[in-house]
């Protein structure tokens, strides 16, 4: 009974100290602090890239549109160690950025064609910034881009050109419209079934409104020389341009605009403007034009005119689709060469009563048989570039094939620098059948015997002055002396060193002295009868000179 009191007692005794509030505070503090931490927090995000230069973890920030809304917290490789995996803390009111449409990068010092950017960065060390989702899942996994979007923006149209020639752009390279810069090159791939390098370019809103299915597509290089039948011509465009190239579109002229197309529909890309336009004529008629003359200067796409209006275009020199053993059996050697008929270079592209391809056909085999034929013309003498030209011909020689190797075929004549050189190899020919060696030995005979009759002359007359100094003869009337003494002086004239025997000997030596000299020149011509148009000697290359 004591010890129980003695308990109760003790119990009693037991006071409440205040001290013990304050690790009770603390500990309420620390739990709020805690709370407060967790609940300010956001998602945490997983980045793939590449690699992880420039970033460290608890250092780099997340930033969108220059405002912080996120931190690094972890850097690893991935399982198979191909990519780096980063790890990012998100902050609280951030859910709704992490979108699939949502775009990482890493904001570090660059220089490119685009221009330098991230220089700030030089001092403050990189950060990713990223471009907040709208459309799409919420998500928490994504890919960190190699380089900066090129845009933004959302609105525009993506197409799909495919390109078989010419050299390949770059990403971000420029898409302009007359001049104006419309949009960018995307993406660039390659089609290994097809062989074509792939573009994926966005045109902007609102110029997407001039894209539409009968637009065409052709490279604009910054620097472009180009030499034809028309002429030189250098063709210098803007600085983005001339650094990595770009694309331009438009619509052919003559044609109207056509339907509006959807996303990633698929264009051609040309090589070039006069490409392009060459290649919109889709109702032709293939020929072949079989040359028995030197077809140098005459290449892929140069002119098939008529009185210098187009309207073909040549596809291929020599045209390689006929077979060889077709050529050998043929009288003369002839050169192959593949062209085409574009009527509607004639016809507008939008007429609806334009003729046919079959009246065509018809139309242009009546003019063969009233005498059309094609030739070869020089189309520009400084390179000699040079054309088909389709004309009528007098005299046209008679059509021998109707058709070859499955081809229908152009009858041709002869060029005008072959019928120059046929008339000029006649007249060396008519020169060299002259009998020059006997007309040189009737030409000597002749001037021996013109001596002949000068000394003859000059006895004549001194026996004439004989007569007159005698005195019998001094009888004889007036009259007659005066006839005498006329006749005299005309036989002065006629001596060797008279006034019309003098020159005319003189002319006789220079006319023999001329022929022996013409001799070489009749034999070189006959030997080479170019020698009239052309220089004899080759003329050397330019040898460049060194820079100072």
């Amino acid at each position: 009974m004591s010890e129980q009191n003695t308990q109760v007692e003790n119990l009693r005794k037991v006071r409440f100290n205040s001290i013990w509030l304050v690790p009770l505070i603390a500990l309420m503090v620390a739990g709020w602090m805690l709370y407060q931490n967790w609940s300010s927090q956001g998602p945490i995000i997983t980045l793939v890239a590449a690699n992880a230069d420039g970033l460290e973890m608890g250092k780099t920030k997340l930033k969108s549109r220059n405002v912080d809304v996120g931190r690094v917290i972890d850097i690893r490789l991935s399982d198979d160690y191909e990519n780096a995996i980063i790890k990012i803390r998100m902050n609280q009111g951030t859910q709704q950025m992490l979108r699939s449409d949502a775009k990482f990068w890493v904001v570090k010092p660059r220089v490119g064609k685009e221009g330098v950017s991230g220089l700030g960065t030089l001092l403050s060390g990189a950060y990713i910034d990223m471009t907040p989702g709208v459309k799409g899942r919420l998500q928490t996994d994504f890919t960190l881009l190699n380089q900066p979007p090129l845009s933004t923006e959302n609105e525009g149209v993506r197409l799909v050109l495919s390109s078989t020639e010419g050299s390949k752009l770059d990403v971000g390279a420029l898409v302009h419209f007359r001049g104006y810069e419309v949009g960018y090159v995307e993406k660039v791939g390659f089609d290994t079934d097809r062989g074509t390098i792939t573009y994926r370019v966005v045109i902007r809103s609102p110029y997407d409104a001039l894209v539409n299915s009968d637009v065409q597509f052709w490279m604009t290089p910054g620097l472009s020389f180009k030499s034809s039948a028309s002429g030189f011509e250098v063709r210098l465009d803007s600085l983005e341009t001339l650094i990595s190239g770009g694309i331009s579109f438009g619509l052919p002229q003559g044609r109207t605009a056509g339907k509006p197309v959807e996303d990633m529909t698929s264009f051609r890309l040309y090589s070039s403007k006069e490409s392009a336009t060459n290649n919109m004529y889709n109702e032709f008629i293939n020929y072949v034009f079989l040359f028995d003359s030197n077809v140098s200067g005459l290449t892929p796409g140069a002119a098939v005119e008529f009185r210098g209006v187009r309207i073909g275009t040549v596809l291929d020199v020599p045209f390689s689709g006929i077979p060889m053993d077709s050529l050998t059996s043929l009288d003369t050697p002839l050169i192959p060469v593949r062209a085409r008929i574009e009527p509607q270079r004639l016809n507008s592209l939008n007429t609806s009563g334009a003729m046919s391809l079959s009246k065509w056909n018809a139309f242009i085999d009546d003019r063969i048989n009233n005498g059309v034929r094609a030739t070869l013309k020089i189309g520009n003498y400084l390179n000699a570039a040079k054309v088909i030209n389709i004309d009528f011909v007098n005299n046209p020689p008679p059509v021998r094939w109707k058709e070859f190797s499955g081809y229908k075929v152009f009858p041709t004549a002869p060029d005008a620098f072959a019928n120059i050189e046929s008339k000029v190899g006649g007249i060396l020919d008519n020169l060299s059948q002259l009998p020059l060696n006997s007309t040189f030995e009737q030409l000597n005979r002749t001037m021996n015997e013109a001596n002949e009759t000068l000394h003859q002359l000059q006895a004549v007359s001194k026996s004439v002055a004989q007569l007159l100094n005698n005195a019998d003869t001094q009888q004889i009337p007036t009259e007659l002396i005066a006839t005498i003494n006329e006749l005299n002086v005309t036989l002065e004239t006629y001596q060797a060193n008279g006034q019309i025997g003098r020159p005319l000997r003189e002319n006789m030596v220079s006319l023999g002295r001329a022929l022996n000299e013409l001799q070489p020149l009749l034999r070189q011509l006959r030997e080479n009868p170019n020698t009239l148009i052309f220089d004899t000697k080759p003329r050397g290359d330019v040898q460049p000179k060194a820079a100072r």
